[in-house]
């Protein structure tokens, strides 16, 4: 008698369905590049955090009209600051209308995170009250000129 075919224990016969090993393979390759990509992204995200970066910014700035007649000036006041990584050197303040321009004053240098101000009472830009004069701060950098210029009413 066969005790292979009774009712009880019957024979388990197991189909193996398994990919093939090029398949396998590829599915391997790249699950490993996606992974290289990432580790890679990542780095590079951090060592940017490092790098040297040179940004001014005029974070502040005012307009007066001051005077009558021919005593008419405008009193601008400029408040700078060094957001970048690296010292931005030479900083000048410049207020300018149309084609007019007047220098509002020298700051020097600015160490990263340092702010700054430059005020004077400016005279030839031909501005009036509601006019919008630009305001300028440009210094030098390692990369050349380092520029920031934001618009203001004269009030």
């Amino acid at each position: 008698m066969n005790t292979n075919t009774s009712l009880f224990f019957t024979p388990v016969v197991r189909r193996r369905k398994a990919l093939s090993q090029p398949v396998a393979a590829i599915i391997l390759v790249v699950i490993v590049t996606a992974l290289a990509l990432i580790v890679g992204v990542l780095t590079l995200a951090r060592i940017g955090v490092f790098a040297r970066s040179e940004s001014i910014r005029v974070i502040e700035a005012q307009s007066y009209l001051q005077g009558t007649g021919a005593s008419t000036c405008i009193y601008v006041n400029a408040k700078v600051k060094n957001d970048g990584s690296t010292t931005i050197t030479d900083i000048t303040v410049t207020a300018r209308w149309g084609g007019n321009a007047a220098s509002v004053g020298s700051i020097g240098d600015l160490v990263p995170g340092a702010e700054a101000s430059a005020a004077a009472c400016v005279t030839g830009l031909g501005a009036n009250r509601g006019d919008l004069i630009v305001v300028e701060a440009s210094g030098s950098g390692s990369s050349g000129t380092i520029r920031h210029a934001t618009s203001v009413p004269v009030v």
